[in-house]
């Protein structure tokens, strides 16, 4: 566990920092989605996704979560400026860093779905929106973004087997 948590906490950080925006209510989300993946890491399937796919997931949706609770956007609201967003671009730059390594390996039109729907949690109809772009466009090209993303991350399946042999 420690190992994913070295390798994959900052990656998973940036994740949540970018769809939640705040420090504190990041980490704290970042330490429930280690504990989930810790908890269920018998329900991973290789077959289906990359470890770090899966992991990622996880700390996306459980971002969302955060983010669509009413306590959190009330929140928000009484957060001074100063505090939402003293240091931000220092404490993401790591955290994203991994992410934009894997992510500068495909086009730009698909860079440009993923980081809108995986990391700031658009959903595919508000990227259509936004975008001025077909819906089932949007849905084809993130379909072709998630094979393209896998085909970069084929390397990482040989270190999930490694990992899982050690649990």
């Amino acid at each position: 566990m420690r190992h994913l948590y070295q390798n994959y906490s900052s990656s998973l950080f940036g994740i949540i920092f970018r769809i939640l925006e705040r420090k504190n209510e990041s980490e704290e989300v970042l330490q429930a989605v280690f504990l989930k993946i810790w908890n269920h890491i018998d329900t991973y399937d290789g077959t289906k996704a990359t470890l770090f796919t899966w992991m990622a997931q996880i700390a996306r949706n459980s971002a969302l979560d955060v983010k669509r609770l009413k306590s959190f956007e009330n929140q928000k609201y009484t957060d001074s400026l100063s505090q939402a967003h003293y240091g931000t671009k220092e404490e993401t730059e790591a955290g994203t860093m991994d992410l934009e390594r894997i992510t500068k390996h495909i086009p730009e039109k698909y860079r440009v779905l993923i980081d809108k729907m995986y990391l700031y949690g658009y959903t595919q109809q508000e990227i259509s929106d936004e975008m001025d772009i077909p819906l089932g466009t949007v849905k084809t090209r993130l379909r072709e973004a998630v094979v393209k993303l896998r085909e970069v991350l084929k390397s990482e399946k040989n270190l999930l087997y490694f990992f899982l042999s050690l649990i």
